[in-house]
């Protein structure tokens, strides 16, 4: 388990659930996700093969063994482009490439100047340009596909917290959407806190940010004497795009799945199906002893009845995947197929090898296009590789 201090830059957008973050201060606001009427799903779907084992083809494999144009250290943040090519993001680096596997070029440039960054948050890519989300300095830098600089927009704070933390999700008509992340609360004793996670939208040509819908996460909290504390998170906002200018989430331990609209502020479907919960492993003596100590005593992640029920979410077209928590050694990754009224069309077991499940289980670790799955894998010898599958389903 790998813990961020207060002086450290902060990593959130790539972690999952159950990390522990450090702060100075914290912020609580209201959860103003509006209220919807649920699309109730039965536990089985309409497709008649559904419940099938998909067997993935791998199609090529990126490793940095023998060349020096890049390296992989934590490859990360995985999106692909409109042309099919792969964007990657790992320490100093911003990666491209091509739909064969073909490495293009490093889009980062160490600095705080113009075009220049010293720690990557995110990257999207339009059919004109690769965007680019600094943390620090923050800011949207664009680029070109041939790696020219083009302009960028500063990324402001928002006024009255610490939301200091963002990551740009979606890019619609002239218009940024972010997400940011509010410091827990901390309590004197160890509990469980509500904390915003918020969309903010800013404008490309103003450069005027807006706060728009709250969505509440849980952390495991304790505060520390004389101020801060540590903090488990317990669930993450899993926010992908979907049909362009929509984004499909899901931010709570149950299942329930959101389809939001950001330029109307709206959430416009929530639907869920009827799922048999999954106890999480148990946890292990060196995370029983606490992570971190606090007031000079142990503080650890705390001991959860069940899994999160939905691990990440993928969108292809008219599609949203729920990769689920439930798990079988011998046909993989169970994953729920719903479409954009929330109507649970198709489910199937994805048998994937055991060295892609991990970053398949966490957000921002794999991308879908279209029958393709880009997917890091960590081999026992902890190099990476970034592989490529075929998926029919």
């Amino acid at each position: 388990m790998r813990k961020t201090f207060p002086q450290e830059k902060p990593r959130w957008p790539i972690l999952p659930a159950g990390i522990l973050l450090v702060w100075i201060g914290s912020f609580a606001g209201p959860d103003r996700a509006l209220a919807q009427t649920v699309v109730e799903n039965p536990a089985k779907p309409r497709a008649a093969n559904a419940g099938r084992v998909v067997v993935p083809q791998e199609v090529l494999a990126i490793s940095d063994v023998g060349t020096s144009d890049f390296y992989f250290k934590r490859p990360r943040g995985l999106t692909t482009a409109p042309d099919g090519s792969l964007l990657l993001i790992d320490e100093n680096q911003v990666l491209r490439f091509d739909k064969d596997g073909k490495f293009g070029r490093n889009f980062f440039k160490k600095g705080q100047g113009p075009g220049e960054v010293t720690y990557v948050g995110a990257c999207l890519a339009t059919d004109k340009n690769v965007i680019v989300h600094s943390f620090y300095p923050n800011k949207l830098i664009f680029f070109d596909y041939s790696g020219r600089y083009e302009r960028e927009i500063p990324v402001g704070s928002l006024p009255g917290s610490r939301r200091t933390q963002t990551r740009i999700l979606l890019a619609h008509r002239g218009v940024f959407y972010l997400q940011a992340r509010d410091s827990p609360e901390f309590k004197a004793v160890p509990d469980f806190v509500d904390v915003p996670n918020l969309i903010v939208a800013l404008d490309d040509t103003t450069g005027v940010l807006t706060t728009l819908e709250t969505f509440s996460t849980k952390a495991y909290t304790l505060a520390a004497p004389g101020g801060g504390g540590g903090s488990y998170d317990t669930t993450d906002l899993i926010a992908v795009p979907f049909k362009e200018k929509l984004l499909a989430l899901a931010h709570t331990s149950e299942y329930l799945l959101k389809i939001y609209d950001p330029a109307a502020d709206k959430v416009v479907r929530e639907f869920r199906r009827a799922y048999e919960r999954v106890k999480p492993e148990p946890l292990k003596e060196e995370q029983k002893k606490g992570g971190v100590l606090i007031g000079n005593k142990p503080f650890g992640p705390p001991s959860l009845k069940y899994q999160n029920d939905v691990r990440n979410l993928l969108t292809r077209g008219d599609e949203i995947w729920a990769i689920t928590s439930a798990k079988d050694k011998a046909k993989g990754v169970l994953i729920d197929v719903f479409d954009g009224e929330g109507t649970f069309r198709d489910g199937f077991w994805l048998k994937l090898p055991d060295p892609a499940l991990q970053s398949f289980l966490s957000p921002g670790n794999c991308a879908l296009d279209g029958e393709f799955l880009w997917v890091v894998e960590r081999a026992e010898d902890e190099t990476y590789a970034v592989k490529k599958y075929h998926i029919v389903i």
